[in-house]
């Protein structure tokens, strides 16, 4: 039997204090809920995993063989990129949103089955829908996101208390500013938390069948880099990078959307601001240091510009790198992805002065960044 789930308690502590010296009405109801729906979903997700034990033991049994991962800071194209590669279901095995929060081979062939249902699927299809608009409908064109969708699997951390996206509900990451740096955690905890983890991956590629590579996309990677590969060896890992200047602003303005709902007072140009830019530069130097260490092999560099510009030449590229095939449908799919590509045109403009910041305080931040890449 595994072990209780998992759970940064120092960080509790951490976000509990955190609390105290910013509370308002707004913000109370928005952490209560929070914590509410934390210990509700880690409950069901429990069950499950008690569940899983009884009904599929041979889930041990799973291995996790070359996992892929793709990661960056945020803004520069991993949902785009995980989402292409997802569609080839004979190669890959991704995350949707419920299978991260819901880890549980019970839960997932359940909500898979309920799906199926003719009549039972029609009302699901409306549910999904309803709890989508209701809870993802804030960030339209900026970030696609559903519970039926394609996600990383930042849930698991979430649920961990591993995860800094707690920031989207509590902005003042000062008080709890250690979270999600799982390679700075002690080896005890870390091994912990991987356990837990690496039984969740189990879980989903035994759900869903077959031998598949995990595939997995998360912006909040490069702290736990080290403890990743401590885990996984023959993982393989792209990496894409985005001039910074450009991919901060927008960036900034996915929390900033989030903070004002419960957070109001807060101006674009806030502490706040400045300390998540903070946090982004770190994670750019964190990926620099650790890419020296790595087999070249193992570590594929995508410019975010060259993927904008055309998807295709990429993902095949990626495809010899990992030594796949790649199926007549993917290719067809590709294609048709490639022709929408050219005609998009993103509506949404943001700037670095409307946080306060500028570019050349950006590239004084991170030197080192912009000498590697060659940004200007």
């Amino acid at each position: 039997m595994l072990a209780a789930m998992y759970a940064n308690r120092e960080a509790m502590k951490a976000l509990v204090e955190g609390t105290k010296g910013h509370r308002s009405p707004r913000r109370l109801r928005t952490w209560s809920g929070f914590a509410a729906a934390w210990m509700g979903v880690r409950a069901v997700v429990d069950a499950g995993r008690k569940l899983d034990d009884r009904l599929y033991p041979s889930w041990r049994e799973q291995e996790v063989k070359e996992p892929v991962f793709i990661f960056a800071n945020g803004r520069s194209g991993t949902t785009m990129l995980h989402r292409v590669l997802s569609w080839d279901e004979e190669s890959f095995a991704s995350y949707k949103l419920y299978q991260s929060v819901f880890s549980a081979v019970a839960w997932q062939r359940l909500f898979s089955r309920v799906g199926e249902a003719p009549i039972v699927g029609d009302l699901g299809r409306k549910a999904v829908d309803a709890i989508n608009e209701t809870f993802f409908s804030g960030w339209e064109g900026i970030h696609e996101l559903g519970i039926d969708k394609e996600e990383e699997d930042e849930a698991l951390f979430v649920l961990a208390l591993e995860s800094p996206t707690v920031s989207l509900l509590n902005p003042f990451q000062r008080d709890y500013a250690k979270m999600g740096w799982l390679d700075a955690e002690s080896p005890e905890k870390r091994r912990a938390f991987m356990d837990d983890y690496e039984a969740a991956l189990k879980k989903h590629l035994f759900s869903v069948g077959g031998n598949r590579r995990f595939l997995n996309k998360n912006v909040f990677l490069a702290p736990r880099l080290r403890t990743m590969l401590e885990r996984f060896p023959d993982a393989r890992l792209i990496y894409l990078v985005r001039h910074p200047a450009e991919a901060l602003p927008s960036w900034l303005n996915m929390f900033y959307e989030k903070w004002v709902t419960h957070s109001p007072e807060l101006p674009h140009a806030s502490p706040q601001a400045r300390e998540l830019a903070e946090m982004s530069f770190a994670y750019y130097r964190y990926v620099l240091e650790a890419r020296d260490s790595l087999p070249p092999e193992s570590f594929f560099v995508v410019r975010y510009e060259e993927l904008v510009q055309d998807v295709r030449p990429i993902v095949r590229a990626i495809y010899e790198w990992l030594g796949l095939p790649m199926s007549e449908a993917h290719a067809a799919k590709l294609e048709a992805f490639a022709a929408k590509q050219q005609s998009y045109e993103s509506k949404h403009e943001y700037s670095l002065e409307q946080f306060g910041l500028t570019k050349e305080w950006v590239k004084s931040q991170i030197p080192e960044v912009y000498a590697a890449f060659g940004y200007e």
